[in-house]
């Protein structure tokens, strides 16, 4: 027997794996292991971009927005529509957004599909066992979970696979600790407010959070209107307006931070674990001349830049240790200087 505020305090400590917009995280509360996520909206590119925002997320450290984990992604799609597994082109450009080698979001994501539902129940064994297998998988994401079960000529057999889907993947999850998120439709016959997913009553039972993603366009901006409608702890309904930045490679809320507060904490984050690691103490005074020197000057052309992921890191170490040498010269120069003055000196005094 547990207290509920036992319960609670353990709650409060897990770690949430971000949607990539603030509004949407304060929404739902972000990502929480364990629980089962459905995102439905008529627009599929609207749930392609938080599919592929959570890929990126989910190896970030805890406390930065991710689980510190792998992720499994299942996707359920028509061949001839959509061969592509993933955009790797959109997963690449929102890791280097989140200063993320792309490389590093390949490598910690499993990519498993079906392209019928007679391949659904061998991806869904390829899914289960990756999960089992790998004790790092934190995220199981299902792309169009109802796909088949909307498009089947036999639709009480397809209910029924998608009930087998749910209840494995389900199980595995809980099991794992890992987040079970899908996406799916809406149901073709439903109307109003807020429609109904697809799936019938048996998903909107089984998931823990429901959103409903409504997609609209206001002037030349591209908005989302995320509708909060069942979760196990807060309020619903609940809604939230979410702006389409340019390109639609993500979704702002309400409040961003600016490129000030990130670059404030991105150096005391270099101040903290980067300048004081560094070995050649002119390693360490060349990163405060880069600063003072090179960095805080440039500002304005540093908020217009566009940050790629690795290569940053290697020219960063490359600037610091120019700089170091440069620090160095200085300084040999300056003790040169110093003993000429002090050569010129003596040479002064006897000729006088």
């Amino acid at each position: 027997m547990r207290s509920a505020a036992e319960v609670l305090e353990e709650t409060r400590r897990r770690p949430r794996l971000s949607t990539g917009s603030v509004d949407l995280d304060d929404l739902i509360g972000g990502i929480e292991p364990g629980l089962f996520y459905l995102f439905y909206s008529r627009d599929r590119d609207t749930t392609d971009l938080i599919v592929h925002r959570l890929l990126v997320n989910c190896g970030l450290p805890p406390g930065r927005g991710g689980l510190g984990g792998k992720a499994v992604y299942l996707n359920f799609c028509n061949y001839y529509e959509e061969k592509t597994v993933l955009n790797p082109s959109r997963l690449a450009a929102l890791a280097k957004a989140s200063g993320i080698d792309p490389m590093l979001v390949f490598d910690n994501s499993y990519a498993v599909f079906a392209f019928n539902e007679l391949q659904q129940p061998s991806a869904v064994d390829e899914v289960v066992s990756t999960v089992e297998g790998d004790e790092e998988v934190r995220l199981v994401v299902v792309h169009g979970l109802t796909r088949f079960a909307e498009t089947s000529k036999k639709r009480e057999e397809a209910l029924e696979a998608l009930r087998r889907t749910v209840g494995r993947l389900k199980r595995v999850a809980s099991e794992r600790q890992a987040a079970l998120v899908a996406s799916c439709g809406v149901l073709a016959t439903s109307r109003g407010r807020f429609p109904k997913p697809e799936g019938g009553s048996f998903l909107r039972y089984q998931v823990n959070v429901m959103m409903y993603l409504h997609s609209a366009q206001v002037g030349e901006s591209g908005v989302v209107d995320a509708s909060l409608l069942k979760h196990p702890y807060k309020e619903t309904p609940r809604r939230v307006r979410l702006f389409v930045s340019r390109g639609g490679m993500n979704l702002m809320g309400r409040v961003t931070p600016s490129f000030r507060q990130i670059y404030q904490a991105q150096i005391e984050e270099l101040r903290k674990h980067f300048q004081k690691t560094l070995l050649d103490p002119s390693h360490r005074e060349a990163f405060d001349v880069l600063l003072r020197e090179a960095w805080q000057p440039e500002g304005h052309a540093l908020g217009n830049a566009k940050v790629p992921c690795v290569l940053d890191v290697m020219n960063l170490m490359g600037n610091v240790h120019l700089m170091g040498e440069v620090v160095r010269l200085r300084r040999e120069l300056s003790e040169l200087e110093e003993r000429l003055a002090e050569v010129e000196g003596r040479e002064h005094g006897k000729n006088l």
